[in-house]
């Protein structure tokens, strides 16, 4: 790209530009360092811009070292730019400090945990404690303080206890250590490092002070309930039921003995590393230090009847009604997917049960004298009998309206009846914040596809329960005994006997989940909704129909699995980063709208000036611009005598500049002026050939309503050529007779073209730059994706990321040279605001065909 320095300092150019030659030199050196900066901060700017806004997760650690980098080369820009200058723009160092510092200050927050009690009881908290003891622990204190409805009585382990324990131990570096450069991708690695930080933890000892302190609330706990207790020992880490669930990925351990408690609570901290948390914390955009283990420890009701209720129905917000999953015994065989389980929807408005599924439930967990639980057989008489009577459903709906009404929103409860009927709500967390009733809205997950259309293709499955909505296919992957569950490839359909936690690490490898066994209201379930990755469960004999390796098709929605592809069902939907509202996230997008946005637009405006660069952005646009007029020797007055930059007329509204370094212009060396009719620089002239193709239109509008918005981009886009013969500012050109380096902006975005086009076919080729453009990045990356396919047929090797293209052509002769530098000058034109049309994919084929056709106007109905 860089190639025209070594014609520049070969040239005889530089015989007149300055007596002292050493200066020129000097200055020359900044120059190409500058361009070599700037070209690396641009790339490093459309990298983050990639990461961020595709839909795949991404890490900090990878934002802050790009960051770092780019800072860097930024700090090195204005330096070369005062060397170059004369130090004419000292305050740019100020600016790029200040700029520099808030974005990494941004991703570089440290979590603060404040120092307080060891062990806060129950009756001491609300929801004003989910940062001392995480979510679980302070919606347990909401529902009995405020909302006041039964819960268990216990105590919580705070957030400063679990730092306390790992300061203890020096526990965060061996951690930390272990978990540098961690891919969760990578399950090999993540199963062998999980297990061996789990037993750093497991395995370390609790300062004095907290281990007597647990064993002091314990002691109070029996007294207050006048005899001896089990403990349910649960997670409650920070940033648990937030935006994102974690649903299932902490472990929870049940009818703990007062001797058993130290060691249950360092089981429940080091689930914090356990695979799943590790994946889906990182999938999620949590980092560890935003994930300390708090854990409640409640008296273990032992349940007669438990299960989950929801207030809303997960997948269709127009459907008001509350539903409720119900399992004899303990609930944590309703929650893991482990046995089939009652189903009961009502309805919200006359609170009548609109539905009332009772399944055969052959399992019962119970807990265990010696303590924890065990799983035993049904008996005959309650195998196929509803676990609620009607008047249990009532109560269990009046608590459900009241907790909605009193959190408001919807709401995902675990609750338990025991065996004297009393009902107690065992967890209360937000469903999904964003979830509410809303009566009139179109299902988004459903297709317009009839029966009869369908009738083609063979049924396998036909039920079940939709825990998460959509279509997917792909080849079944029957999960059996002798399967290992990471092997699952890519791509594939998961098919097991029961839902599970621990399948969450293989989500981001499964199209979509079916299941024997399991309910829409179980962890599993949860989390699929939240990865967006179609789930059908409670199908009772998937993995009996569907046969290992065959090609399906899963319809989740409408609960039908066909045999092979159906293409009809395949709707493509716009995917969701699993990472929005997460801390990463947040924090990666404060960073990239104080490093990507521009808004130095116009060197001749006022603002263009160091104190207006709001943006890293802007540093480099103003120091690229100020080089190049520096480097150059442009001055405000064209026909000056010190300029070694010749102005260049022709028809297009464009300011165009010219160096040239020998054989490139037919003009007088006195002359400050040249038309395009004196240029004679074989690759230049081709270029500008292209660009003044009579069917191009550069004042045409390609059909834009120009209203609002739009209207105020084209106005500061396309001024009057008469009044000011430019469009969106300087465009400078190097060339000699065979050479030539072509740096355009136009408007909001920009374009390089380094090109040799000679008569030895080893020594030709083009690189091309193309970035940026007034619309959303996705319109953007749609008229790159666009380019990207018109250079392709151009036979160029072409890399894009996002808004952003690179393209090569490499030893072609010059005839053909000549004809692709044409070829490029009629894209320049043709594409200018494409960014502002392009609104879908599907479009982009039509502007590709068009463009070879020759309708660079794109003048047809679209």
């Amino acid at each position: 790209m860089f190639k025209f320095f070594d014609l520049f300092r070969k040239s005889k150019i530089g015989d007149h530009i300055s007596p002292d030659k050493s200066i020129f030199k000097r200055k020359y050196e900044c120059f190409k360092r500058l361009l070599i900066s700037n070209d690396r901060a641009l790339k490093i700017i459309t990298d983050l811009e990639h990461v961020f806004y595709r839909d795949k997760p991404f890490t900090l650690a990878y934002v802050l070292i790009q960051s770092e980098i780019l800072i860097g080369e930024v700090y090195s820009i204005v330096e070369d730019l005062n060397e170059i200058s004369g130090g004419e723009y000292p305050q740019l160092f100020d600016v790029a400090e200040k700029i520099g510092t808030t974005i990494l200050k941004d991703l570089e927050q440290k979590k603060k945990i404040d120092k307080t009690n060891l062990i806060l009881p129950l009756e001491m908290l609300s929801r004003d404690n989910m940062a001392e003891v995480g979510g679980k622990a302070a919606n347990l204190g909401e529902v009995y303080n405020r909302a006041h409805l039964p819960v268990p009585q216990g105590f919580a382990v705070t957030a400063y206890a679990c730092q306390y324990f790992f300061d203890y131990n020096d526990l965060s570096k061996l951690i930390d250590n272990k978990l540098r450069g961690l891919d969760v991708n990578d399950t090999e690695t993540l199963l062998k490092i999980s297990p061996e930080i789990q037993s750093f933890i497991l395995n370390a000892e609790l300062p004095d002070d907290l281990k007597r302190e647990l064993r002091n609330a314990a002691i109070e706990l029996k007294h207050k309930s006048g005899s001896d207790i089990r403990l349910a020992v649960r997670s409650s880490a920070t940033s648990e039921d937030s935006e994102a669930s974690f649903a299932g990925q902490h472990s929870t351990v049940l009818n703990v003995t007062e001797k058993n408690l130290v060691h249950a609570y360092k089981e429940v901290v080091s689930s914090t590393f356990n695979p799943r948390a590790l994946y889906y914390r990182r999938s999620r955009g949590y980092m560890d230090q935003d994930v300390i283990m708090s854990v409640a420890c409640i008296i273990m009701v032992d349940a007669q009847v438990s299960g989950v209720m929801y207030t809303i129905d997960p997948n269709d917000r127009r459907n008001a009604v509350i539903m409720i999953s119900a399992v004899w015994g303990l609930g944590v065989s309703a929650v893991d997917g482990s046995t089939d389980t009652d189903f009961y929807q009502v309805n919200k408005e006359n609170r009548q049960i609109e539905k009332a599924e009772i399944a055969t439930k052959g399992t019962i967990c119970k807990t265990d004298v010696q303590g924890g639980t065990k799983d035993e057989a049904v008996s005959d008489d309650l195998k196929d009998k509803a676990c609620l009577e009607p008047e249990q459903i009532k109560t269990l709906v009046d608590y459900g309206l009241k907790l909605e009404s009193h959190y408001g929103f919807v709401l995902d409860i675990e609750w338990a009846i025991d065996k004297q009927s009393r009902l107690y709500i065992l967890q209360a967390r937000p469903l999904k914040k964003s979830l509410k009733f809303i009566p009139e809205e179109t299902p988004t997950t459903s297709l317009d596809v009839s029966e009869k259309e369908l009738a083609d293709h063979p049924v396998l499955i036909k039920g079940g329960a939709s825990a998460s909505e959509g279509s997917a296919s792909g080849l079944a992957y029957v999960l059996k005994s002798d399967h290992n569950l990471y092997d699952i490839p890519k791509g594939a359909i998961l098919i097991a006997h029961q839902t599970s936690p621990r399948y969450v690490p293989v989500m981001g490898r499964a199209k979509a989940i079916i299941t024997d066994v399991g309910s829409v209201a179980g962890h599993m379930a949860s989390v699929a909704r939240e990865f967006q990755i179609p789930t059908l469960v409670g199908t009772h004999n998937a993995t009996s129909v569907i046969e290992h390796s065959e090609e399906i098709t899963v319809d989740a929605s409408n609960r039908v699995v066909y045999k092979g592809r159906v293409e009809k069902l395949l709707k493509e939907k716009k995917a969701i980063n699993p990472m929005k509202g997460s801390p990463t996230y947040k924090a990666a997008q404060a960073a990239l709208k104080k490093i990507a946005p521009l808004n130095l637009l116009d060197p001749k405006q006022d603002n263009f000036n160091p104190d207006a660069c709001r943006t890293i952005h802007d540093i480099i646009r103003f120091a690229h611009e100020m080089s190049m007029r520096k480097m150059f020797w442009i001055s405000d007055d064209i026909k000056s005598k010190e300029n070694i930059a010749i102005r260049l007329y022709s028809s297009l509204p464009l300011s165009i500049y010219v160096v040239d370094l020998g054989g490139g212009l037919s003009i007088d060396p006195e002359a400050r002026e040249a038309q395009k009719e004196d240029v004679i620089s074989v690759p230049f002239k081709a270029l500008l050939n292209g660009m003044t193709h009579k069917d191009i239109e550069w004042s045409g509008d390609i059909g834009i309503n120009w209203g609002g918005f739009a209207s105020i981009v084209a106005e500061s886009v396309f001024r009057d050529p008469l009044k000011e013969g430019r469009m969106g500012g300087p465009n400078y050109a190097v060339i000699s007779g065979e050479y030539l380096n072509f740096n355009s902006r136009l408007g909001y975005h920009f374009a390089t073209i380094d090109t040799y086009c000679g008569p030895v076919v080893n020594d030709n080729y083009i690189t091309f730059y193309f970035k940026g453009g007034a619309a959303d990045i996705g319109r953007r990356s749609r008229r790159a994706t666009l380019i990207a396919l018109i250079l392709k047929k151009l036979l160029f090797r072409v890399e894009q990321k996002g808004d952003m293209i690179r393209g090569e052509l490499k030893k072609y002769d010059r005839v053909l040279i000549e004809k692709k530098l044409d070829m490029i000058g009629r894209l320049l034109g043709s594409v200018r605001l494409l960014d502002m049309v392009l609104s879908d994919d599907g479009q982009i084929d039509w502007y590709v065909e068009e463009f070879f056709k020759g309708n660079y106007t794109f003048a047809a109905n679209r």
